[in-house]
């Protein structure tokens, strides 16, 4: 099962008051049904919490305003809750209660180093979740609007490693990420795959596949000549380039998400010749004849 994802970054907030949902024939929709769980969270925990919404389906939550570090994403329980609506209630009731028990428990440092792990987010993510944090969370660039996020991972949660917790248990930045290499392998999980429009859906049992082409085997010297688009943070797509119908397919699909905001990326990266740089949006013209939106 894809776990629900809380990450590490603080945040200025206010508490937000919602309307209880009343049970209708009508889906609710992803904004409401973000309030609902903010509203429940609030209604589960004996203490004021802070709340600051990201967007329709992420906030940001925590015990105060200096503390307002856990970042709760509801697309997955959303989708439950759309094959069910009869169990609104329960969901919402059941996501509170974990975030509340998630936060009241704070970031779990046991077996800091075998939990390392690294996921691929946009430099937004970064810049959001950076916004007040004293010491900024532990990163290198990646290509495109990715960087490759050092995180901690839990059975429910990831959470986003910063340079003071780093610190504080003897870790350098170079041996947190070497570390990363060998956990973010082991601890994968069974990586799931499909095919559609030409393109490879790839998705993780743990929920870490946007750490997988982060890995140095993902692209060298001998790597096939491929893009990818990591459009959820446990959702890849992939395509080889001497396939022109699906890079095609896979850039009308990216351009799709861009434009709603969807996606965790707004890019398509490119491994070719063992390097990694940025398909789309393109700077130059070379890759124009795979855009589907170019005339002429």
């Amino acid at each position: 099962m894809v776990k629900s994802i809380l990450a590490a970054g603080a945040v200025l907030s206010g508490l937000f008051s919602f309307p209880a949902l009343a049970q209708s024939e009508e889906l609710v929709s992803p904004r409401d049904f973000r309030n609902a769980i903010i509203q429940s969270m609030q209604e589960t925990s004996e203490d004021t919490l802070c709340f600051v919404r990201i967007s329709d389906e992420a906030f940001r939550a925590g015990p105060s305003a200096d503390n307002c570090d856990y970042q709760a994403y509801t697309n997955v329980a959303y989708e439950q809750y759309e094959l069910a609506p009869e169990t609104l209630d329960e969901i919402v009731d059941e996501q509170a209660q974990r975030y509340v028990s998630l936060i009241e428990a704070g970031v779990d440092m046991e077996n800091f180093s075998e939990r390392l792990v690294v996921q691929l987010r946009s430099r937004a993510y970064v810049r959001n979740a950076n916004l007040t944090s004293e010491s900024g969370l532990v990163v290198e660039p990646f290509t495109g609007d990715l960087v490759a996020v050092l995180m901690l991972d839990s059975p429910q949660t990831l959470a986003a490693v910063s340079n003071d917790q780093l610190a504080s248990q003897g870790v350098t930045r170079a041996q947190a990420f070497e570390l990363a290499i060998g956990n973010t392998r082991d601890l994968m999980g069974d990586v799931r795959a499909d095919d559609y429009r030409r393109i490879h859906f790839t998705s993780s049992s743990n929920g870490l596949i946007s750490g997988q082409i982060w890995l140095p085997e993902m692209c060298n010297a001998q790597s096939e000549d491929a893009a990818y688009f990591l459009y959820d943070r446990n959702g890849l797509m992939s395509v080889e380039m001497d396939d022109a119908l699906g890079v095609s397919n896979l850039l009308a699909i990216a351009n799709g998400f861009a434009l709603q905001g969807e996606g965790v990326s707004n890019s398509v990266v490119r491994c070719s010749g063992g390097e990694w740089s940025t398909l789309w949006p393109a700077a130059s013209a070379d890759s124009s004849a795979f855009n589907p939106y170019v005339t002429g």
